[in-house]
């Protein structure tokens, strides 16, 4: 089985279990968020204790990191249907998206920095400012990137 035929198996289980609660699409871009998780704390610890940089710094570039993999991820799966293609559409698609969640990860970033400048643990931090902007990404982009809510 290919990656999409996979995950439009799970996506069909969890539609079945959960649909009538959470909206399949919702779920689905909260599964590609759950791994840009992932690749956020890793470029967060990246730039934050290798390269020793202000904890806003680490953030700001974890936050384009992940919403970078995050946009490339949902638009091969979780928009499958309504897959962006051809480089200038892609450029375009994920600028769109960068520009979509602009607001979602400033506020990442706000509260993030101001948790952590509070006193708490820079991860739970992140977390946190994660948490902050991904209901606020979900719903923006896909109304104004992939055209449908």
């Amino acid at each position: 089985l290919d990656r999409a035929i996979a995950f439009d198996f799970l996506a069909g289980i969890y539609d079945k279990t959960f649909g009538s609660l959470i909206p399949t699409r919702f779920a689905l871009f909260g599964t590609v968020g759950a791994m840009g998780v992932v690749v956020h704390m890793a470029v967060l610890s990246l730039v934050l204790l290798v390269f020793e940089r202000a904890f806003t710094v680490a953030q700001a570039t974890a936050v384009l990191s992940a919403m970078s993999f995050n946009f490339f991820l949902n638009n091969a799966l979780t928009y499958r249907d309504q897959r962006l293609k051809g480089a200038g559409t892609l450029f375009k698609g994920w600028t769109g998206f960068c520009l979509t969640c602009a607001v979602g990860g400033f506020a990442n970033v706000a509260v993030a920095t101001l948790l952590e400048m509070q006193g708490l643990f820079w991860a739970l931090a992140a977390l946190a400012g994660i948490l902050v902007g991904s209901v606020w990404n979900y719903a923006l982009s896909s109304r104004f990137v992939w055209g449908r809510y």
